[in-house]
C-alpha cells in the first residue's frame, strides 16, 4: 500500500516535516484542502481508497473508491496493536466490498 495523498487541517510546520519524512517522493502533501482540490489529486494519483473523516466520505463514494472512516469520534481504536488490526480489517472490508462489482 502506497500513500499517494496526505494532509491535515491543523498541522504545524513540524508536522509537515514529519509527514514528508514518512512518505515516498511524489506523495502530495496537502494543507487544509477543499473537496475539489482533494478530488483533483486523488484522480491524478490514482487513489484506490480514501482514509478520512465524515466530510470526505461523500467524495470517496462520488469517485467510486473505497472509504475508511478515521474520525476522532470512532468507536474502536486505530492505534497500537489492536488499532492496526482494526485498521487492516476496515481497509479489507472496504476494498473488497461486493458493491465494487456493480460499478464500472
Amino acid at each position: 500500500m502506497d500513500t499517494v495523498v496526505v494532509g491535515t487541517q491543523t498541522g504545524k510546520k513540524e508536522d509537515y516535516e514529519i509527514i514528508a519524512s514518512l512518505v515516498n517522493e511524489g506523495t502530495v502533501i496537502l494543507d487544509d484542502t477543499n473537496p475539489a482540490e482533494l478530488e483533483k489529486f486523488m484522480k491524478e494519483k490514482g487513489a484506490d481508497i480514501l482514509v478520512g473523516g465524515v466530510k470526505e466520505r461523500p467524495l470517496a463514494y462520488k469517485l467510486g473508491i473505497a472509504f475508511c472512516d478515521h474520525n476522532h469520534e470512532r468507536k474502536h481504536p486505530l492505534a497500537g496493536f489492536i488499532g492496526i488490526s482494526n485498521f487492516a480489517k476496515e481497509i479489507n472490508l472496504s476494498m473488497n466490498s461486493p458493491v465494487w462489482g456493480y460499478i464500472a
